[in-house]
């Protein structure tokens, strides 16, 4: 008696086994466990970057059949970059976007792309980023704790301020701008002439409006997106940093995920890296346009040269820590 009750126990377990292996093997049902990766970024949901990766989302949706969800958090909702790439490391967030500055604290040799007038121009930058030079990046950066997903644009960063339009480096003198946490760009903005202010972007419309910023550095689309204009006056193209925006996992998130989902993260963010430039190119065409509605002044400044010739002490930091391979590959793209 005892013997066949055993016997009928291990049938209903195998047959019930069976029957969740095949509903896991078929489509997504209740058994196999849904994972939601929250990702964090510091601008607005109609950033081209935002978009991109909610495009990204809906792409590993797809290709793990819903298994795996990313929800994407805009306007600082989750905090600033700082704070958000330590997260990544303690596995308290899942994915971001960042800007390359911010991610040289932690992947110091990422600062070649944050270097002022590095690059001649968003082509430069897309080659560069696109070769050999961005490949050692993405190596560097996954061997710091974090997986590499894919490079944004994010256009050329630009002085905005509400005191005067800046030609030559002497109109900053005793301008407060805001930089983002980045020792590098601190020292940039200080060698051009400013009073460099590291400050969460969260934080900048407030400080304007107050009087404790005079000014801060962006581009056309992240000012109108961010409704800076209303405390922001005049625009200044000096084009001193043209760096691309990075999106990131953190490596104990990554690891959580199967061999399969993790070939559909990879797929996914290849195909948001090809959108995202077009994304960005569509909205910064009708930036420029629409913040000069706004009452936003544009000029050009008088010569590059003299503003590259401040900065030049930047350079030579960078150097000198990390050499000049992944500068002169750069440098030597045609």
């Amino acid at each position: 008696m005892k013997k066949s009750t055993s016997t009928v126990l291990l049938n209903v377990i195998m047959v019930t086994a069976l029957g969740l292996a095949g509903s896991v093997g078929s489509t997504p049902s209740a058994a196999a466990e849904k994972i939601v990766l929250k990702a964090s970024s510091v601008l607005p949901d109609t950033h081209p970057n935002n978009r991109s990766m909610k495009l990204f989302g809906d792409k590993v949706k797809e290709k793990t059949k819903g298994l795996v969800e990313v929800q994407v958090f805009g306007n600082s909702q989750l905090g600033e970059q700082r704070d958000n790439l330590e997260q990544l490391k303690l596995g308290t967030l899942d994915m971001m976007v960042t800007a390359a500055g911010p991610l040289g604290q932690f992947v110091p040799t990422v600062d070649v792309v944050s270097l002022p007038y590095v690059f001649r121009d968003l082509d430069h930058m897309h080659k560069a980023v696109n070769g050999a030079p961005g490949k050692k990046l993405a190596e560097n950066i996954n061997k710091a704790g974090f997986v590499f997903l894919y490079y944004t644009d994010s256009g050329s960063r630009n002085l905005i301020n509400n005191k005067r339009p800046v030609y030559t480096p002497e109109d900053l003198n005793g301008l407060k701008i805001r930089v983002m946490n980045s020792q590098l760009m601190v020292n940039t903005l200080k060698d051009m002439g400013a009073i460099a202010t590291p400050m969460g972007q969260g934080e900048v419309y407030s400080a304007l409006q107050q009087g404790v910023l005079d000014g801060w550095e962006n581009s056309p689309t992240v000012l109108l997106q961010l409704k800076l204009y209303e405390v922001s006056k005049y625009f200044s193209w000096t084009r001193h940093f043209i760096s691309p925006d990075i999106i990131l996992m953190g490596k104990k998130s990554w690891d959580k995920l199967s061999p399969d989902q993790q070939k559909a993260v990879m797929e996914a963010a290849t195909e948001a890296a090809v959108e995202q430039p077009k994304m960005w190119a569509a909205d910064e065409n009708t930036s420029v346009d629409e913040l000069k509605k706004k009452g936003v002044l544009f000029n050009e400044i008088k010569d590059v040269k003299l503003f590259q010739a401040k900065v030049q002490p930047v350079w030579k930091t960078y150097t000198d820590k990390h050499g000049t391979d992944l500068l002169t590959q750069i440098q030597n793209i045609k």
